[in-house]
Formats: structure tokens, C-alpha cells, sequence
């Protein structure tokens, strides 16, 4: 390993954030804290981007930006171009790096244009490219700062990740589309202690309750249920009642406060009436624990969204691919999703393999369409069980990623 990787790792090797400042709001539907700050500092620091000369550029460019930065001082400006759509970096690591017990996020900022479908992929060579670990994560939608949690997507021969002699790390837009993305602060975490699967269900329709919930009352698995508070007097939404008893049997109910657009083409002060709408509504109904998570609708956040998620939620799950490890990220937690069963069953294999935990999304279950059937749910769930997952809430993924735990 080269001399200054060394260094700038060991300042920085706590593994835990200072703790968080309390906001000073007597609003009871504010959170005590922002989550982001409190845990986007968290893990070791293996490169801040401050010093460019350990990056070799396979394809694009890479620069500093002073203007756009997340931490310190620059970060590092990825550019690809039409002819070339990728920016694709490396970092070398002669006498290797052992990464056999730690998880890798990123801060990201993916632009401005939210109508792109921008991935992040990262490369681990262990030791090289014959043995080495892919990881993919797509953030289209997103724009602003936000940390992206890696987790396997694929692993390719027998990668040893004891030895790591190279991270890459690819923007991606495809279609002859140019791009220029920044990227700060590459961290890694220590592994969870058991690999874990979280299951969320958004829209409440009424399947999810006759279909999908027997089937995971028989391996007791619970769930974490995204509620539209202005379609749950609706026939096809479950109302309170449905969803009271689901909370009794263990499942968190949250907010996925979605109207007909996406949450960033309505004004902020339209979208800070919706989230709080959404969460007054699973207060008064009683379901205070899972009104502190949101599942974000529709896939789309902007920076102002993220904000007021943050004032309102610890936690929110937006769209993604990989599993991920211990949380850097919490407003933009992947989801892999679950109507896509090979991929998910797949995701499942990589979060058991690396001791991550993974997100499945669902929506309607056995209603036809191009969602889901009852049967291939069964199957997914079976597998679940056959891996010997832990099946976590929100609310227990937050006990035991949280600041506090």
C-alpha cells in the first residue's frame, strides 16, 4: 500500500460520528436530529479526493472542484463525453489492502439534470481483474450531495478481498450522453453481524394484505408498509384498521407521501405540506414508530426533498440495486426491486456472501400486470428463509445502525 493511503486512513480510523447535535425545535413531528450528519462521518476515511495524483484515469478526465464539495476542501470532478460515456478512474494499492471486513460508501452528486439514469459503479480488483468484486448502484432522480452504500452485485472468480491492488470507480450514463458527476469521501465500515432483509411495501393496496401478508405471517417475517394517507379511504388501499393489525404483528407503517408527480416538481413549500400531512397522519392513527422512516415515492429526490426528509425522517428508501453494510446514507437507502425476481434473488446470494443487508420493494402482489405474482412472492420469501436472513423493520434497522446503538 502506498505511504499516504496509510496515513490519511489512520487520522481518521473511529468508526463512530460524534454525537449528533440536537436540533432546538419543540415541532413534534421534527426529528431530534439530522441522521445524514450523524451518520455520514461514520467508518475510516480511505481517500478524500484531496490529493488527485494517486488517481490514474482509464477513461474521461478527472479534476479538482473547489466549488462542489462535500468534505474538506475539493472534491474530484469525474467528465465523460458523447463519443465517451463513462469517466472511469483507479487507485492502485501495491502491497494491497485488506478490505475483507469492510464496507465502501461514496458521497456522490450525480448533476443537475434529474431525468438521467446516472450509475456509480465501484471495482474492487482482488487481486486483479480475472478476481474481483462489481458493484452498481444507479441514482437516477437524485440531485445534490448524497452517500451512496456499495454492496456486491456481482463477484467474478474468487476475488480475496484480504488483497485488494485496485478500486475503480466508473460514472455511467449511456446513449451517447455527455456527463460530468463529482464524487467525495470514500469510506469503509465495518461489517454487520448478520446479514439482514428489509421488506417494503409502498401504495398500501389492498394485495398486500390478502396475499402478501399470510404468506409472511407463515415464516414470520414482518414488513414495513408505505402509507398514501389521502387513498386509504379508497377500495383498493388498506385503511387503518388493515393497517393497525399488520402493525400489531410486527410490521412498521411509514410515510410514502405520493401525489401525482414526483415530490421535487412541486414547490418546497408544497412538499414540506406532504410530508407532514403524511406524517400527522400516522401519528394520529398510532403509528408514531414507523412515522419516523419514508419510503420515497416514485424514485425521484431532489436536494430540497432530501432536506425536508431529513427535518422529518431518519431513514428513507429510495431506488437502487445492491445491498449495502452499515449506513452512511440513511435518506438514500437502496431497494432492490422485487417484481425483478432473479435480480432479487441474486441480491440476496451477494448480501448472505458479504454479510450486507438488502432492501426489496414491492407494490401490488398477484394482481397481474407486469407486477409480481403470489407465487413467485412465495418463492422469493422461501429463499429469504432458506438463507437464514434476519427479517428487519425500519424501525429495527434504525436501533441497530443508529448513532445510538
Amino acid at each position: 500500500m502506498d505511504q499516504p493511503a496509510r496515513q490519511e486512513t489512520n487520522e481518521t480510523a473511529t468508526d463512530r460520528c460524534e454525537t449528533p447535535e440536537i436540533r432546538d425545535s419543540d415541532d413534534p413531528l421534527v426529528v431530534e436530529f439530522d441522521s445524514r450528519e450523524a451518520l455520514g462521518c461514520r467508518g475510516t476515511r480511505l481517500d478524500g479526493f484531496e490529493d488527485l495524483s494517486r488517481w490514474e484515469t482509464y477513461d474521461g478526465s478527472i479534476g479538482a472542484d473547489l466549488s462542489t464539495v462535500n468534505k474538506g476542501v475539493q472534491s474530484a470532478r469525474l467528465v465523460a463525453t458523447k463519443d465517451q460515456p463513462r469517466a472511469w478512474i483507479c487507485r492502485r494499492f501495491e502491497d494491497g489492502l485488506d478490505l475483507s471486513d469492510r464496507d465502501l460508501s461514496l458521497a456522490v452528486h450525480p448533476g443537475e439534470d434529474d431525468t438521467r439514469a446516472t450509475q456509480f459503479r465501484v471495482q474492487l480488483l482482488a487481486p486483479d481483474r480475472d478476481n474481483r468484486v462489481e458493484m452498481w448502484h444507479p441514482v437516477g432522480g437524485v440531485r445534490g450531495w448524497v452517500r451512496l452504500d456499495f454492496g456486491p452485485t456481482e463477484f467474478v472468480g474468487d476475488p480475496d478481498l484480504t488483497d485488494v491492488r485496485e478500486v475503480r470507480i466508473q460514472t455511467w450514463v449511456g446513449g451517447g450522453t455527455a456527463v460530468s458527476c463529482n464524487v467525495d469521501e470514500l469510506r469503509t465500515t465495518p461489517k454487520l453481524s448478520e446479514p439482514t432483509v428489509v421488506l417494503t411495501f409502498d401504495d398500501i393496496h389492498t394485495t398486500q394484505y390478502e396475499n402478501a401478508f399470510p404468506i409472511m405471517q407463515k415464516y414470520g417475517f414482518p414488513g414495513v408498509a408505505g402509507v398514501i394517507p389521502w387513498l386509504t379511504d379508497e377500495p383498493v388501499r388498506l385503511g387503518a384498521d388493515r393497517l393497525a393489525e399488520m402493525r400489531d404483528a410486527g410490521w412498521d407503517v411509514v410515510s410514502h407521501p405520493q401525489g401525482e408527480k414526483a415530490l421535487p416538481a412541486y414547490s418546497v413549500e408544497k412538499q414540506e405540506e406532504m410530508l407532514r400531512t403524511s406524517k400527522q397522519w400516522l401519528v394520529d392513527n398510532g403509528f408514531e414508530d414507523g412515522a419516523r422512516f419514508i419510503l420515497w415515492p416514485l424514485g425521484r429526490a431532489d436536494e430540497a426533498t432530501l432536506d425536508l426528509g431529513a427535518k422529518y425522517h431518519y431513514m428513507g428508501f429510495l431506488g437502487g440495486r445492491c445491498p449495502s453494510g452499515r449506513i452512511t446514507g440513511p435518506q438514500t437507502i437502496s431497494r432492490v426491486n422485487g417484481d425483478d425476481v432473479e435480480t432479487t434473488l441474486q441480491m440476496l446470494e451477494m448480501a448472505k456472501r458479504s454479510r450486507q443487508s438488502v432492501a426489496i420493494m414491492y407494490h401490488t402482489i398477484g394482481a397481474g400486470g407486469n407486477r409480481i405474482t403470489t407465487a413467485e412472492f412465495e418463492r422469493t420469501m422461501r429463499r429469504i428463509d432458506e438463507l437464514g436472513f434476519r427479517v428487519a423493520t425500519a424501525s429495527d434497522l434504525w436501533e441497530e445502525q443508529s448513532p445510538r446503538a
